[in-house]
């Protein structure tokens, strides 16, 4: 039934928890499981130097979220696919989801990283009503 599964990651618990249910469902399914982080940041007018090394710094932290995704599935980098992508996050996940046939979208109730909308409301509510697939809204795993 679910066979190819996104997670939308920020690093917050409940992204987390999402993680870990969507992996859960994968393996119950034989399912793929792909994470996904969004940058949503833009920059403001810095000198070169200074946008380089901003630049590296939230590719380490978003690295960094779906290395600790990814360990918190109990998964191996190998068995996950983890993309880091930049832009409007909303944007961005819809591409990603128009580009792949995804059979679920799993995501936190609340967000904390750099996917800073990703509240139960705005984001989620407009990824709910602009895919065809079914969104799981994951709060507390016990």
């Amino acid at each position: 039934m679910f066979k190819n599964i996104l997670v939308l990651v920020d690093g917050s618990e409940f992204s987390i928890n999402a993680a870990r249910a969507a992996a859960s469902m994968a393996d119950l399914y034989s399912g793929k499981l792909t994470l996904l982080h969004v940058v949503g940041k833009s920059f403001s007018k810095t000198t070169m130097p200074d946008l380089e090394q901003e630049i590296a710094g939230l590719r380490a932290e978003g690295s960094q979220i779906l290395a600790d995704a990814i360990a918190a599935t109990g998964k191996t980098e190998e068995e996950v696919e983890a993309i880091l992508s930049w832009g409007n996050p909303i944007d961005i996940i819809l591409e990603e989801v128009a580009d792949k046939n995804y059979d679920l979208i799993a995501m936190g109730s609340r967000g904390l990283g750099a996917i800073r909308g990703l509240l139960m409301g705005s984001v989620s509510e407009r990824i709910a009503r602009s895919v065809k697939c079914p969104v799981l809204i994951v709060k507390e795993l016990n």
